[in-house]
């Protein structure tokens, strides 16, 4: 058995640590989305890059921030798309290290050659129950300096915002069930793939995509059976909330 599992290896799979150092504080001393926990895991040898959860501000500027209220994991109250950056400059988070709330353009100095970056567009606006403007949503995205143009994945989960984006930039599509990423897959081409919680995916399903010149990205695997299941099925990339310990599995 131990001779098997120092012989797994899965080289071609990337791993991008899940808003940052992942989700769950207890495997990174930091808040998921806070530079600190973005650096950390982009120091790490062999990491492919990050994801983060990518939200609009009052101002148009775009945050990094999980939640729908901020109230949740911050000392603020309300929707960050009905708060402007001069009031969420102050805000930080209800963690052990109190970091602060970040912008996306923090992340930069961070970013090296080879590094990749996904930005999952929270695009909707709890304080409003509705979506955000999709054209002000890009116009922010268009700020992105162009020399990390290609170093970016957007995952979005709305299908009508698919087409426009993917003029673009990479674009994957959010999805709970592969039958609808299919029918998306196919209705816009120029998608790259899917994002999907890794057990709603099998390994046939993820071959299959292959064949069609399609990707698979995989996250929700909180334990390290649960990310070794993941490489197991040979996706495109996993979002590792343990990206130390899947790396040691990886490589």
């Amino acid at each position: 058995m131990l001779a098997c599992r120092k012989q797994e290896s899965y080289p071609e799979v990337q791993i991008f640590g899940h808003a940052g150092m992942g989700m769950d504080i207890g495997m990174s001393a930091f808040h998921d989305n806070s530079i600190e926990s973005i650096q950390l895991a982009l120091s790490l040898p062999t990491m492919d890059g990050v994801e983060v959860d990518v939200r609009m501000s009052a101002d148009g500027t775009l945050w990094l921030y999980h939640e729908n209220k901020l109230e949740a994991h911050t000392d603020g109250a309300g929707c960050i798309f009905e708060t402007s950056d001069a009031e969420l400059e102050h805000l930080r988070y209800k963690s052990l290290h109190r970091e602060k709330l970040a912008r996306l353009d923090q992340i930069w100095p961070f970013l090296q050659p080879g590094h990749l970056l996904i930005l999952d567009l929270k695009h909707w606006n709890e304080c409003t129950a509705g979506y955000v403007d999709m054209e002000q949503f890009k116009a922010a995205l268009y700020e992105i300096p162009i020399q990390y143009r290609t170093q970016i994945i957007l995952d979005s989960s709305n299908p009508n915002w698919l087409t426009a984006l993917s003029q673009d930039f990479k674009v994957v599509f959010s999805t709970v069930t592969f039958d609808e990423g299919l029918k998306q897959l196919e209705k816009v081409p120029a998608l790259a793939g899917l994002m999907m919680r890794s057990k709603d995916i099998t390994a046939e399903q993820i071959a299959y995509l292959k064949t069609q010149g399609k990707e698979s990205y995989l996250f929700e695997m909180r334990s390290s059976k649960k990310q070794r299941a993941a490489l197991q099925k040979q996706p495109s990339a996993i979002l590792a909330d343990d990206p130390r310990g899947a790396l040691v599995i990886r490589d």
